[in-house]
């Protein structure tokens, strides 16, 4: 497979560092909308946010048009394989470390998404003041393992997340390999594609096998639009009631 180059601003080391937030994360599973209630005194009513029930209101964050593509981009996903090569360098202010760089983020309304993608694998999370949450697919010899990690899986905005997790995962003849409160994860055995050789002598002298294993998550563009929801929400406040 001719490979790709495509020049992102991740690394490794921010993703692995996402991912260790995720799953070291202690934070109470709560609901990221905020929770509305009306009180009144006498002909007065107003609005107030409960803070022991949501998430704190933050200013409204105006996401650039610039910032929305991208995030669209991101949302469509990318081809997993074997045979693609992505080009991480970057050079930042710092001459002596040009293989350093920050993961690509974009910052929403309720929290700053990111996505790292360097060829075999692909990962997309949002994080809050709270949790952080991150879908993953990754390609091991000839396997795809598709990861969720979302401590708010028990809430009412993620309820039938991991069902159809399930249903995607078996539709895809994968197996579950993993079902916790916080993770659910899918592995999926792939077919190697067709050699290219020219089937001539010379080409088959110093033959050595390697085969090529290509994916396209077709689920995406769903679990990782689920995914950065949360990076999204905005309060909903109910209007105010007049006596």
């Amino acid at each position: 497979m001719k490979n790709i180059t495509k020049s992102i601003t991740g690394t490794i080391v921010g993703a692995a560092a996402a991912l260790a937030l995720a799953a070291c994360s202690s934070s109470p599973s709560t609901a990221p909308e905020a929770s509305i209630t009306k009180t009144s005194s006498g002909s007065n009513a107003q609005v107030r946010i409960n803070p022991t029930d949501s998430i704190s209101a933050t200013p409204t964050v105006i996401v650039s048009a610039d910032d929305e593509a991208t995030l669209e981009s991101w949302l469509n996903g990318n081809p997993i394989s074997n045979g693609i090569t992505v080009d991480n360098w970057c050079y930042p202010e710092n001459p002596d470390d040009p293989l350093w760089c920050l993961p690509n983020r974009i910052q929403l309304e309720n929290g700053t998404a990111f996505d790292f993608y360097n060829g075999n694998s692909d990962v997309i999370a949002c994080e809050t003041y709270q949790d952080t949450i991150f879908y993953s697919v990754y390609l091991h010899n000839n396997t795809i393992r598709k990861k969720w990690t979302n401590p708010w899986f028990n809430t009412e905005m993620f309820a039938q997340s991991k069902t159809q997790f399930k249903e995607s995962c078996k539709a895809e003849f994968g197996d579950i390999t993993e079902d916790t409160e916080n993770t659910i994860a899918c592995n999926i055995v792939v077919q190697p594609s067709p050699s290219h050789d020219n089937g001539s002598a010379n080409s088959r002298q110093y033959f050595t096998i390697h085969y090529t294993y290509n994916y396209i998550d077709s689920y995406w563009n769903q679990f990782a639009t689920k995914t950065i929801e949360a990076c999204r929400i905005r309060p909903q406040i109910e209007p105010i009631a007049t006596f």
